[in-house]
């Protein structure tokens, strides 16, 4: 059961409320602890070696973030994303990513454009090592981000995608799970960085438009594929 969360455990020189939110969120967002599933106090004191009133105080804070749901009486389960809601968060995120890319043609040096290269190698190799939406091919993928929105150089958009981060982190792990996906995951973002690169603002908008565009629609298929399975099980 520890497997589940990675076989982290808190330790005693941190707050515990925020170890064991850290570790339940990672294990949520990494799809260790699956869409639905019923979260027992029990077991995860054990696994964490956490108390049960610091439990419930990270299970709290993890409800109030949207990653997990308290079903009245019957215990709390791991949020799942509706494809309603997964249709709403790539909306958003399109118009974001579209100015992500073009803050960062005006705003980034050429360190900047070359972190970024060297983020999507990480990316690449992920890929090429068949990790699909492993623990290292999400970090991979967040370091892209992470370096776009820094060459961006605007706080308040970088809080803005944070305030999503949670939940594309998600989407985008169910998207890396389908097959075909990671192949064109790379491919996509080579091409936008092919444009960055260029300082090509038209092309960035458009290549970063698509690349959310379709791992949207390839979470989408499999939230809709999942939602009408739990209907007719």
């Amino acid at each position: 059961m520890s497997n589940l969360l990675g076989g982290r455990q808190v330790q005693r020189h941190a707050p515990i409320r925020e170890q064991v939110a850290s570790i339940l969120r990672d294990a949520i967002i990494e799809m260790r602890l699956e869409p639905g599933k019923l979260l027992v106090e029990r077991e995860l004191c054990e696994m964490t070696q956490a108390s049960r009133p610091s439990v419930r105080e990270a299970l709290r804070q993890l409800e109030a973030e949207g990653l997990v749901e308290s079903l009245s009486g019957r215990g709390t389960i791991v949020a799942v994303t509706s494809p309603e809601l997964a249709t709403s968060v790539s909306e958003v995120r399109v118009e974001l990513e579209r100015l992500a890319v073009e803050l960062f043609i005006k705003h980034a040096e050429p360190a900047d454009v070359e972190r970024l290269r060297e983020a999507v190698a990480e990316v690449r190799a992920a890929a090429e090592r068949g990790e699909g939406a492993s623990v290292a091919a999400m970090r991979a993928m967040n370091g892209v981000y992470e370096v776009l929105l820094e060459g961006g150089k605007n706080p308040i958009l970088l809080q803005m995608v944070n305030l999503l981060q949670r939940r594309v982190t998600q989407l985008r792990a169910l998207a890396l799970e389908q097959p075909g996906r990671t192949t064109q995951n790379l491919i996509e973002l080579e091409a936008m960085l092919d444009s960055l690169a260029r300082g090509d603002v038209k092309s960035a908008r458009s290549a970063a438009a698509f690349h959310v565009q379709q791992e949207a629609r390839t979470a989408l298929v499999a939230l809709e594929r999942a939602q009408a399975a739990a209907a007719a099980g």
